[in-house]
Protein backbone atom coordinates (compact mmCIF):
# COMPACT_ATOMS: atom_id res chain seq x y z
CA UNK A 1 0.00 0.00 0.00
CA UNK A 2 2.42 2.45 1.31
CA UNK A 3 4.62 1.46 -2.29
CA UNK A 4 1.73 2.23 -4.07
CA UNK A 5 0.62 5.62 -2.07
CA UNK A 6 4.14 7.08 -3.06
CA UNK A 7 3.77 6.12 -6.82
CA UNK A 8 0.85 7.70 -7.14
CA UNK A 9 2.11 10.84 -5.57
CA UNK A 10 5.07 11.26 -7.59
CA UNK A 11 2.83 11.04 -10.60
CA UNK A 12 0.19 13.36 -9.37
CA UNK A 13 3.19 16.30 -8.49
CA UNK A 14 3.62 18.36 -12.03
CA UNK A 15 7.69 19.68 -12.00
CA UNK A 16 6.94 22.42 -14.69
CA UNK A 17 5.65 24.19 -11.51
CA UNK A 18 8.91 24.35 -9.93
CA UNK A 19 10.46 26.12 -13.13
CA UNK A 20 10.64 29.34 -14.13
CA UNK A 21 8.68 30.26 -17.35
CA UNK A 22 11.07 32.70 -18.67
CA UNK A 23 13.72 30.10 -18.52
CA UNK A 24 11.74 27.69 -20.67
CA UNK A 25 10.83 30.60 -23.33
CA UNK A 26 13.56 32.78 -23.19
CA UNK A 27 12.42 35.97 -25.21
CA UNK A 28 13.57 37.01 -28.70
CA UNK A 29 16.54 39.22 -29.70
CA UNK A 30 14.17 42.41 -30.65
CA UNK A 31 12.77 42.18 -26.72
CA UNK A 32 16.41 41.99 -25.78
CA UNK A 33 17.85 44.85 -27.44
CA UNK A 34 14.30 46.87 -26.76
CA UNK A 35 15.23 46.40 -22.79
CA UNK A 36 18.79 47.44 -22.97
CA UNK A 37 17.92 50.64 -25.23
CA UNK A 38 15.08 51.37 -22.29
CA UNK A 39 17.92 51.13 -19.72
CA UNK A 40 20.00 52.97 -21.53
CA UNK A 41 17.58 56.01 -22.23
CA UNK A 42 16.96 55.90 -18.21
CA UNK A 43 20.48 56.29 -17.16
CA UNK A 44 21.26 59.15 -19.95
CA UNK A 45 17.81 61.23 -17.97
CA UNK A 46 19.85 61.01 -14.93
CA UNK A 47 21.48 64.36 -14.78
CA UNK A 48 22.32 64.02 -10.94
CA UNK A 49 25.30 61.58 -10.00
CA UNK A 50 23.37 61.58 -6.61
CA UNK A 51 20.08 60.12 -8.61
CA UNK A 52 21.88 57.22 -10.37
CA UNK A 53 23.44 55.97 -6.97
CA UNK A 54 19.52 55.79 -5.21
CA UNK A 55 18.86 52.60 -7.22
CA UNK A 56 22.38 51.06 -6.24
CA UNK A 57 23.17 52.39 -2.99
CA UNK A 58 22.16 52.72 0.90
CA UNK A 59 20.07 56.32 1.21
CA UNK A 60 22.79 57.80 3.56
CA UNK A 61 25.52 57.54 1.25
CA UNK A 62 23.00 59.48 -1.25
CA UNK A 63 21.97 62.19 1.24
CA UNK A 64 25.61 62.92 2.03
CA UNK A 65 26.10 63.47 -1.78
CA UNK A 66 22.97 65.30 -2.39
CA UNK A 67 24.28 68.05 0.29
CA UNK A 68 27.28 68.33 -1.35
CA UNK A 69 25.85 68.94 -4.53
CA UNK A 70 23.48 71.64 -3.04
CA UNK A 71 26.50 73.42 -0.92
CA UNK A 72 28.91 73.88 -3.39
CA UNK A 73 26.04 75.40 -6.11
CA UNK A 74 25.10 77.66 -3.33
CA UNK A 75 28.65 79.23 -3.31
CA UNK A 76 29.57 79.28 -6.83
CA UNK A 77 25.75 81.31 -6.70
CA UNK A 78 27.21 83.52 -3.68
CA UNK A 79 30.25 84.04 -5.94
CA UNK A 80 28.44 85.26 -8.92
CA UNK A 81 26.47 87.48 -7.05
CA UNK A 82 29.50 89.29 -5.27
CA UNK A 83 31.26 89.69 -8.52
CA UNK A 84 28.54 91.57 -10.16
CA UNK A 85 28.12 93.72 -7.42
CA UNK A 86 31.43 94.94 -7.36
CA UNK A 87 31.40 95.24 -11.11
CA UNK A 88 28.36 97.16 -10.54
CA UNK A 89 30.27 99.42 -7.77
CA UNK A 90 33.01 99.96 -9.99
CA UNK A 91 31.00 101.17 -12.81
CA UNK A 92 29.48 103.59 -10.64
CA UNK A 93 32.34 105.21 -8.75
CA UNK A 94 34.40 105.72 -12.24
CA UNK A 95 31.49 107.45 -14.10
CA UNK A 96 30.99 109.86 -10.65
CA UNK A 97 34.50 110.22 -10.45
CA UNK A 98 35.15 111.17 -14.21
CA UNK A 99 34.87 115.18 -14.33
CA UNK A 100 33.35 116.38 -17.31
CA UNK A 101 35.97 118.03 -19.70
CA UNK A 102 35.57 119.07 -23.59
CA UNK A 103 38.94 118.61 -24.71
CA UNK A 104 38.80 116.17 -27.75
CA UNK A 105 41.09 113.18 -26.03
CA UNK A 106 38.52 112.09 -23.55
CA UNK A 107 35.59 112.98 -25.70
CA UNK A 108 36.97 110.75 -29.03
CA UNK A 109 37.67 107.05 -28.71
CA UNK A 110 41.72 106.51 -29.39
CA UNK A 111 42.66 105.15 -31.98
CA UNK A 112 46.36 103.35 -33.25
CA UNK A 113 47.55 104.26 -35.89
CA UNK A 114 48.61 100.97 -36.98
CA UNK A 115 44.47 100.09 -37.27
CA UNK A 116 44.09 103.39 -39.08
CA UNK A 117 43.54 102.98 -42.98
CA UNK A 118 45.66 105.08 -45.21
CA UNK A 119 42.43 106.33 -46.91
CA UNK A 120 40.76 107.07 -44.35
CA UNK A 121 44.17 109.44 -42.19
CA UNK A 122 43.88 111.40 -45.98
CA UNK A 123 40.19 112.17 -45.29
CA UNK A 124 40.47 113.03 -42.30
CA UNK A 125 43.22 115.67 -43.20
CA UNK A 126 41.39 117.22 -45.44
CA UNK A 127 38.00 117.59 -43.21
CA UNK A 128 40.04 118.68 -39.95
CA UNK A 129 42.19 121.28 -41.99
CA UNK A 130 38.63 122.74 -43.61
CA UNK A 131 36.78 123.00 -40.05
CA UNK A 132 40.49 124.61 -39.03
CA UNK A 133 39.81 127.25 -41.89
CA UNK A 134 36.42 127.76 -41.18
CA UNK A 135 36.29 127.91 -37.20
CA UNK A 136 34.89 131.18 -36.62
CA UNK A 137 31.49 130.54 -38.99
CA UNK A 138 30.85 127.22 -36.50
CA UNK A 139 28.25 127.46 -33.82
CA UNK A 140 28.64 124.07 -31.92
CA UNK A 141 29.29 124.51 -28.46
CA UNK A 142 31.88 122.29 -28.12
CA UNK A 143 34.63 122.40 -30.90
CA UNK A 144 36.64 119.27 -31.84
CA UNK A 145 39.94 121.42 -32.39
CA UNK A 146 42.39 121.58 -29.42
CA UNK A 147 42.09 125.61 -27.81
CA UNK A 148 46.46 125.20 -28.37
CA UNK A 149 45.37 124.69 -32.00
CA UNK A 150 43.26 127.50 -32.17
CA UNK A 151 43.61 130.69 -34.44
CA UNK A 152 42.77 133.80 -31.53
CA UNK A 153 40.52 136.60 -32.84
CA UNK A 154 43.30 138.85 -31.65
CA UNK A 155 45.88 137.61 -33.31
CA UNK A 156 47.11 138.80 -36.44
CA UNK A 157 46.76 136.91 -40.30
CA UNK A 158 50.63 136.42 -41.77
CA UNK A 159 50.66 137.43 -45.68
CA UNK A 160 53.04 134.82 -47.12
CA UNK A 161 55.13 136.25 -49.78
CA UNK A 162 56.96 134.44 -52.91
CA UNK A 163 60.18 133.95 -52.34
CA UNK A 164 62.94 134.53 -54.58
CA UNK A 165 64.08 131.03 -55.08
CA UNK A 166 60.47 129.76 -55.79
CA UNK A 167 59.65 129.88 -59.59
CA UNK A 168 56.17 131.29 -60.64
CA UNK A 169 53.33 133.37 -59.81
CA UNK A 170 52.55 134.55 -56.18
CA UNK A 171 49.18 133.19 -55.73
CA UNK A 172 51.39 129.61 -55.96
CA UNK A 173 53.64 130.03 -53.59
CA UNK A 174 50.90 131.16 -51.15
CA UNK A 175 48.86 128.39 -52.20
CA UNK A 176 51.93 125.84 -51.35
CA UNK A 177 52.52 127.14 -48.10
CA UNK A 178 48.93 127.23 -46.90
CA UNK A 179 48.88 123.80 -48.10
CA UNK A 180 52.09 122.66 -46.10
CA UNK A 181 50.60 124.77 -42.87
CA UNK A 182 47.56 122.95 -43.46
CA UNK A 183 49.19 119.37 -43.23
CA UNK A 184 51.51 120.18 -40.05
CA UNK A 185 48.16 121.31 -38.10
CA UNK A 186 46.72 118.53 -39.09
CA UNK A 187 48.97 115.94 -38.19
CA UNK A 188 49.20 117.95 -34.91
CA UNK A 189 45.67 116.85 -34.22
CA UNK A 190 46.10 113.35 -35.25
CA UNK A 191 48.86 113.16 -32.80
CA UNK A 192 46.40 114.68 -29.97
CA UNK A 193 43.87 112.24 -30.61
CA UNK A 194 46.17 108.84 -31.08
CA UNK A 195 49.96 110.37 -29.80
CA UNK A 196 53.16 110.52 -31.58
CA UNK A 197 54.44 106.90 -33.46
CA UNK A 198 56.53 105.30 -31.53
CA UNK A 199 59.86 105.10 -32.09
CA UNK A 200 60.95 101.66 -33.84
CA UNK A 201 63.95 99.93 -31.91
CA UNK A 202 67.44 99.94 -33.41
CA UNK A 203 68.14 95.95 -33.87
CA UNK A 204 72.03 96.68 -34.19
CA UNK A 205 74.33 94.54 -32.61
CA UNK A 206 77.45 97.64 -33.25
CA UNK A 207 78.59 98.65 -29.74
CA UNK A 208 79.21 102.37 -30.84
CA UNK A 209 77.99 104.36 -34.26
CA UNK A 210 76.86 107.27 -35.80
CA UNK A 211 74.71 107.96 -38.93
CA UNK A 212 75.64 111.55 -40.49
CA UNK A 213 73.51 113.39 -43.47
CA UNK A 214 76.20 115.38 -45.67
CA UNK A 215 73.48 117.43 -47.11
CA UNK A 216 71.85 119.06 -44.33
CA UNK A 217 75.06 118.54 -42.03
CA UNK A 218 73.76 117.35 -39.09
CA UNK A 219 73.58 113.67 -36.81
CA UNK A 220 70.78 111.51 -37.60
CA UNK A 221 71.56 108.65 -35.60
CA UNK A 222 74.32 107.83 -32.91
CA UNK A 223 75.62 105.67 -29.54
CA UNK A 224 78.37 106.33 -28.28
CA UNK A 225 79.44 108.42 -30.82
CA UNK A 226 82.35 110.00 -28.80
CA UNK A 227 83.59 106.40 -26.62
CA UNK A 228 87.77 106.26 -27.25
CA UNK A 229 87.78 103.08 -28.97
CA UNK A 230 90.12 101.06 -31.11
CA UNK A 231 89.32 101.60 -34.53
CA UNK A 232 91.38 98.76 -36.41
CA UNK A 233 92.09 99.11 -40.16
CA UNK A 234 90.39 102.61 -40.30
CA UNK A 235 93.11 103.99 -39.09
CA UNK A 236 94.19 103.62 -42.80
CA UNK A 237 91.83 106.58 -43.71
CA UNK A 238 93.80 108.78 -41.84
CA UNK A 239 97.20 107.35 -43.54
CA UNK A 240 95.85 108.14 -47.40
CA UNK A 241 95.30 111.61 -45.92
CA UNK A 242 98.19 112.27 -44.80
CA UNK A 243 99.97 111.20 -48.67
CA UNK A 244 97.19 113.35 -50.51
CA UNK A 245 98.02 116.30 -48.57
CA UNK A 246 101.57 115.53 -48.64
CA UNK A 247 101.85 115.34 -52.23
CA UNK A 248 99.73 117.93 -52.74
CA UNK A 249 101.52 120.87 -50.70
CA UNK A 250 105.13 119.74 -52.47
CA UNK A 251 103.02 119.65 -55.93
CA UNK A 252 104.42 116.15 -56.85
CA UNK A 253 102.56 113.23 -58.91
CA UNK A 254 101.32 110.38 -57.67
CA UNK A 255 101.92 108.25 -60.97
CA UNK A 256 105.51 109.34 -60.79
CA UNK A 257 106.92 108.42 -57.49
CA UNK A 258 108.27 104.54 -57.51
CA UNK A 259 108.97 102.78 -54.67
CA UNK A 260 111.03 99.54 -53.76
CA UNK A 261 109.38 97.41 -51.61
CA UNK A 262 111.23 96.89 -48.21
CA UNK A 263 112.38 94.16 -46.12
CA UNK A 264 110.62 95.67 -43.07
CA UNK A 265 107.10 96.29 -45.51
CA UNK A 266 107.08 92.88 -46.90
CA UNK A 267 107.40 90.75 -43.71
CA UNK A 268 104.41 92.68 -41.89
CA UNK A 269 101.91 90.81 -40.37
CA UNK A 270 98.14 90.33 -40.72
CA UNK A 271 96.04 91.59 -43.53
CA UNK A 272 98.53 92.16 -46.46
CA UNK A 273 98.72 92.72 -50.23
CA UNK A 274 101.31 90.59 -50.59
CA UNK A 275 103.95 92.63 -51.84
CA UNK A 276 106.94 90.75 -52.98
CA UNK A 277 110.89 92.07 -51.88
CA UNK A 278 112.38 93.89 -54.16
CA UNK A 279 109.89 94.76 -56.19
CA UNK A 280 108.94 98.53 -57.49
CA UNK A 281 105.14 100.03 -57.25
CA UNK A 282 104.25 103.64 -57.90
CA UNK A 283 102.84 105.26 -55.13
CA UNK A 284 99.29 105.18 -56.86
CA UNK A 285 99.08 101.22 -57.06
CA UNK A 286 100.38 101.33 -53.14
CA UNK A 287 97.05 103.76 -52.31
CA UNK A 288 95.08 100.80 -54.15
CA UNK A 289 97.02 98.34 -51.97
CA UNK A 290 96.54 100.05 -49.24
CA UNK A 291 92.41 100.41 -49.10
CA UNK A 292 91.35 97.42 -51.29
CA UNK A 293 92.96 94.81 -49.46
CA UNK A 294 93.73 96.24 -46.49
CA UNK A 295 96.94 95.75 -46.95
CA UNK A 296 99.30 96.10 -44.16
CA UNK A 297 102.39 96.10 -46.21
CA UNK A 298 101.28 98.65 -48.24
CA UNK A 299 100.70 100.82 -45.21
CA UNK A 300 104.41 100.76 -43.44
CA UNK A 301 105.86 101.36 -47.39
CA UNK A 302 103.82 104.31 -47.77
CA UNK A 303 104.89 105.82 -44.64
CA UNK A 304 108.48 104.70 -45.48
CA UNK A 305 108.56 106.50 -48.44
CA UNK A 306 106.13 109.88 -47.79
CA UNK A 307 108.29 110.31 -44.31
CA UNK A 308 111.36 109.84 -46.46
CA UNK A 309 109.92 113.01 -48.64
CA UNK A 310 109.08 114.96 -45.81
CA UNK A 311 112.69 114.48 -44.06
CA UNK A 312 114.73 115.46 -47.60
CA UNK A 313 111.77 118.40 -48.25
CA UNK A 314 112.65 119.64 -44.65
CA UNK A 315 116.85 119.61 -44.83
CA UNK A 316 116.89 120.99 -47.96
CA UNK A 317 118.21 117.84 -49.82
CA UNK A 318 117.21 116.90 -53.11
CA UNK A 319 115.82 113.63 -53.54
CA UNK A 320 115.37 111.38 -56.80
CA UNK A 321 111.43 110.43 -56.88
CA UNK A 322 111.73 107.86 -59.72
CA UNK A 323 112.87 105.46 -57.78
CA UNK A 324 112.79 105.63 -53.83
CA UNK A 325 114.95 102.62 -52.31
CA UNK A 326 114.71 103.23 -48.49
CA UNK A 327 116.98 100.30 -47.33
CA UNK A 328 119.71 101.96 -49.86
CA UNK A 329 119.53 105.71 -48.54
CA UNK A 330 119.49 104.35 -44.66
CA UNK A 331 122.31 102.56 -45.61
CA UNK A 332 124.11 105.73 -46.87
CA UNK A 333 123.40 107.15 -44.08
CA UNK A 334 120.94 110.07 -44.95
CA UNK A 335 118.23 109.16 -42.02
CA UNK A 336 121.35 110.06 -39.28
CA UNK A 337 121.77 113.11 -38.04
CA UNK A 338 125.65 114.18 -37.04
CA UNK A 339 124.85 117.34 -35.26
CA UNK A 340 122.71 115.65 -33.00
CA UNK A 341 123.95 112.23 -33.92
CA UNK A 342 120.08 111.06 -33.98
CA UNK A 343 118.90 108.07 -36.80
CA UNK A 344 115.79 109.47 -38.23
CA UNK A 345 112.68 107.05 -38.78
CA UNK A 346 110.24 108.02 -41.64
CA UNK A 347 107.49 106.45 -40.11
CA UNK A 348 107.93 108.19 -37.11
CA UNK A 349 107.62 111.64 -39.14
CA UNK A 350 104.81 110.52 -41.28
CA UNK A 351 103.03 109.34 -37.47
CA UNK A 352 103.74 113.15 -36.51
CA UNK A 353 101.77 114.58 -39.37
CA UNK A 354 99.28 112.34 -38.76
CA UNK A 355 98.81 113.45 -35.34
CA UNK A 356 99.43 117.20 -36.15
CA UNK A 357 96.39 116.89 -39.39
CA UNK A 358 94.06 115.44 -37.17
CA UNK A 359 93.97 118.19 -34.94
CA UNK A 360 94.05 120.39 -37.51
CA UNK A 361 90.61 118.94 -39.09
CA UNK A 362 89.03 119.06 -35.60
CA UNK A 363 89.64 115.44 -33.81
CA UNK A 364 89.24 115.44 -30.36
CA UNK A 365 88.76 111.70 -29.13
CA UNK A 366 91.89 110.41 -31.75
CA UNK A 367 95.42 109.22 -31.42
CA UNK A 368 98.15 107.67 -34.15
CA UNK A 369 100.45 105.17 -32.94
CA UNK A 370 100.58 102.89 -36.14
CA UNK A 371 100.06 103.60 -39.46
CA UNK A 372 98.30 100.06 -40.54
CA UNK A 373 95.91 100.31 -37.20
CA UNK A 374 97.24 96.53 -35.50
CA UNK A 375 96.00 95.84 -31.80
CA UNK A 376 97.48 98.76 -30.29
CA UNK A 377 95.80 100.30 -27.04
CA UNK A 378 97.73 103.92 -28.07
CA UNK A 379 95.95 103.82 -31.30
CA UNK A 380 92.33 105.06 -31.06
CA UNK A 381 89.35 107.47 -32.20
CA UNK A 382 85.80 107.73 -31.78
CA UNK A 383 82.74 107.44 -34.76
CA UNK A 384 82.67 111.44 -34.77
CA UNK A 385 86.09 111.88 -35.58
CA UNK A 386 86.17 109.30 -38.30
CA UNK A 387 83.20 111.15 -39.54
CA UNK A 388 85.11 114.15 -39.51
CA UNK A 389 88.32 112.56 -41.51
CA UNK A 390 85.95 111.07 -44.20
CA UNK A 391 84.15 114.68 -45.38
CA UNK A 392 87.41 115.73 -45.33
CA UNK A 393 89.02 112.81 -47.67
CA UNK A 394 85.92 112.72 -49.70
CA UNK A 395 87.16 115.86 -51.10
CA UNK A 396 89.58 114.61 -52.72
CA UNK A 397 88.73 112.62 -56.06
CA UNK A 398 92.01 110.24 -55.93
CA UNK A 399 90.06 109.24 -52.67
CA UNK A 400 86.53 108.06 -54.32
CA UNK A 401 87.60 106.38 -57.27
CA UNK A 402 90.12 104.28 -54.91
CA UNK A 403 87.56 103.16 -52.04
CA UNK A 404 84.92 102.69 -54.99
CA UNK A 405 86.79 100.05 -57.28
CA UNK A 406 86.03 96.57 -57.01
CA UNK A 407 88.85 94.96 -58.42
CA UNK A 408 92.53 96.31 -59.33
CA UNK A 409 95.49 94.89 -61.45
CA UNK A 410 98.85 96.04 -61.39
CA UNK A 411 102.01 94.45 -63.25
CA UNK A 412 105.29 94.84 -62.32
CA UNK A 413 108.67 93.58 -63.11
CA UNK A 414 108.24 90.27 -60.78
CA UNK A 415 104.55 89.76 -60.21
CA UNK A 416 100.79 90.13 -61.44
CA UNK A 417 98.71 91.79 -58.52
CA UNK A 418 94.96 91.23 -58.49
CA UNK A 419 93.21 93.05 -55.75
CA UNK A 420 89.99 92.69 -54.59
CA UNK A 421 87.75 95.31 -52.37
CA UNK A 422 87.08 93.89 -48.88
CA UNK A 423 83.75 95.74 -48.62
CA UNK A 424 80.92 94.36 -50.06
CA UNK A 425 78.58 96.97 -50.19
CA UNK A 426 79.90 98.60 -53.46
CA UNK A 427 76.36 98.53 -54.80
CA UNK A 428 73.04 100.10 -55.12
CA UNK A 429 74.29 103.69 -53.98
CA UNK A 430 77.17 102.76 -51.85
CA UNK A 431 80.68 103.41 -52.91
CA UNK A 432 83.18 103.06 -49.54
CA UNK A 433 84.98 103.77 -47.59
CA UNK A 434 86.88 101.39 -45.72
CA UNK A 435 86.74 97.96 -43.33
CA UNK A 436 88.92 97.02 -40.16
CA UNK A 437 89.06 94.21 -37.98
CA UNK A 438 90.68 93.12 -34.94
CA UNK A 439 90.40 90.96 -31.79
CA UNK A 440 90.09 93.93 -29.70
CA UNK A 441 88.80 96.70 -32.19
CA UNK A 442 86.28 93.86 -33.40
CA UNK A 443 84.74 94.46 -37.23
CA UNK A 444 84.26 97.79 -38.29
CA UNK A 445 83.15 99.82 -41.31
CA UNK A 446 83.34 103.19 -42.79
CA UNK A 447 80.63 103.58 -45.30
CA UNK A 448 79.76 106.31 -47.60
CA UNK A 449 76.03 106.33 -49.18
CA UNK A 450 75.34 108.61 -52.26
CA UNK A 451 71.73 107.66 -54.53
CA UNK A 452 70.64 110.86 -55.60
CA UNK A 453 71.29 114.54 -54.88
CA UNK A 454 69.07 114.61 -51.76
CA UNK A 455 70.47 111.49 -50.05
CA UNK A 456 74.14 111.43 -49.13
CA UNK A 457 74.70 109.76 -45.28
CA UNK A 458 78.13 108.42 -43.99
CA UNK A 459 77.95 105.66 -41.69
CA UNK A 460 80.18 104.72 -39.61
CA UNK A 461 79.70 101.14 -37.25
CA UNK A 462 82.54 99.68 -34.52
CA UNK A 463 82.73 96.24 -32.62
CA UNK A 464 80.07 94.63 -34.39
CA UNK A 465 78.83 90.96 -33.16
CA UNK A 466 80.95 89.44 -36.29
CA UNK A 467 82.42 90.18 -39.86
CA UNK A 468 78.82 90.09 -41.57
CA UNK A 469 76.71 92.30 -39.06
CA UNK A 470 78.55 95.14 -40.19
CA UNK A 471 77.48 95.24 -43.13
CA UNK A 472 73.75 94.33 -42.00
CA UNK A 473 73.77 96.96 -39.12
CA UNK A 474 74.64 99.78 -41.85
CA UNK A 475 71.33 98.85 -43.81
CA UNK A 476 69.58 98.81 -41.08
CA UNK A 477 70.74 102.35 -39.91
CA UNK A 478 70.22 103.67 -43.30
CA UNK A 479 66.74 102.81 -43.39
CA UNK A 480 66.02 104.21 -39.80
CA UNK A 481 67.55 107.11 -41.37
CA UNK A 482 65.69 107.56 -44.23
CA UNK A 483 62.59 106.97 -42.45
CA UNK A 484 63.80 109.28 -39.94
CA UNK A 485 63.98 112.41 -42.37
CA UNK A 486 60.84 110.99 -44.05
CA UNK A 487 58.81 111.76 -40.93
CA UNK A 488 60.59 114.84 -40.20
CA UNK A 489 59.77 116.43 -43.74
Amino acid sequence: MIGNKTSSNLNSVNFVDFINPKLLHPPSRKIQLIQQTKSIKLLRNYHKISQIFTEFQSPMIVNRLIIKNESLNSIQKSQQSLDKERQTSKIENETSNKPRLNSPQNSLPQISLAIMNTQFKINDLNRNSNIILQTHKSDTKRSIIPQKLKPSSNMPIKNYTCNSNITGNSKDSNSHVGNTQQCNTAKKIIYSYCGKPRKRKLNVTAKSFVVYNCIEHKTILKRKSNKKVEVASLTKIMTFYVTLLTIELLNLNVKQIKVKVTKKASQIIGTTAELQYNDILSIEDLLYGLMLPSGNDAAVLIAQAIGTIILFNQQNKSLDLKLLDIEQLSADGYYYNNEFRFQYCPIEIFMKQMNQYSLKIGQKNTQFACVHGLANEDNYSCCNDIITLSIECLKYQLFKTVISCKEYLVKTLYKQYEWKNTNKLLDKGFFGIKTGITDSAGPCLASAYSSNEMDYYIIIVLNCKNLNMRFDDTIILLQHAKQKNDDLN
